[in-house]
């Protein structure tokens, strides 16, 4: 049986990134997926763009309470096993990023999910800011926030949670999830020691300082909830991790890379 993805992208008012995310999914070599565009009633003209014409897309305008209510709504479309999140201004790392993910899996079927590296950027410089996802320590903490761009989950991993993602918050839901998989016991996880997505700057959860902030304290109210005074460490490693992820991305040094950027970015 072929290894299928599920690619749900959602978007708001953001066309032209959202173009960007549809031209890297086209480009991929394994065409074995679905793309499931969740749009939230934008008023940018993003439903004049020819989805017709696409291969493998199915793009849907409904409203939506949010980010993450979209994503559930999202995700409740989606009919392939292996679930990625590549939301608008997201792009894979090169048109092989689907087939080594389909190989990796392959490789190593015994697993619930598979991460590996987004590489976060200023869209405008084209400055390399975060490399996350990639090193030891996301092996070695346990409870390590895994960047979702490059995060695949099992469909039916997933259906066993009561929602995917909690629509309540506004910055890291996506984070939730993967400690709540942790707490019912379905957390296991391949690392894959490569760059699997590029994410730009300017997401919500990188808005600005107040952003930043808003985000560790959503982090902390849920994971008590969840772990109570293990949260003090979920937080910890939070920035622990933070600033590793900027010494990571400060050793990239890749030629291939920066020509992919300027030419996708």
């Amino acid at each position: 049986m072929k290894i299928s993805f599920s690619i749900i992208t959602v978007t708001l008012n953001s066309k032209n990134n959202l173009i960007k995310t549809i031209n890297s999914v086209q480009s991929q070599r394994y065409k074995f997926f679905s793309h499931i565009i969740k749009d939230g009633l934008s008023s940018d003209k993003t439903n004049e763009i020819d989805f017709a014409n696409l291969e493998n897309t199915k793009f849907i305008e409904s409203g939506d309470l949010g980010v993450y209510d979209a994503m559930n709504q999202g995700f409740k479309l989606s009919k392939y096993e292996y679930v990625i999140f590549l939301n608008a201004g997201d792009i894979f790392l090169s048109i092989n990023t689907l087939a080594d993910l389909a190989k990796n899996i392959k490789n190593n079927p015994n697993f619930n999910s598979y991460s590996g590296g987004t590489l976060q950027i200023n869209p405008v410089t084209k400055e390399f800011k975060r490399l996350i996802g990639i090193g030891n320590l996301y092996k070695f903490f346990h409870f390590a926030q895994l960047p979702h761009p490059s995060f695949v989950v099992r469909r039916s991993v997933l259906s066993k949670l009561n929602i995917a993602f909690d629509s309540n918050l506004k910055i890291s839901a996506d984070y939730k999830l993967q400690l709540e998989l942790r707490k019912r016991q379905l957390w296991k996880n391949f690392y894959i020691n490569e760059i699997i997505s590029i994410m730009p700057t300017g997401g919500i959860s990188t808005l600005n300082k107040k952003s930043i902030i808003n985000g560790y304290k959503e982090t902390l109210i849920f994971s008590f909830k969840l772990y109570n005074f293990i949260s003090i460490y979920i937080i910890l490693i939070k920035l622990i991790l933070n600033f590793y992820s900027r010494l990571e991305v400060s050793k990239l040094k890749n030629l291939k890379i920066q020509k992919y950027l300027f030419n996708n970015f």
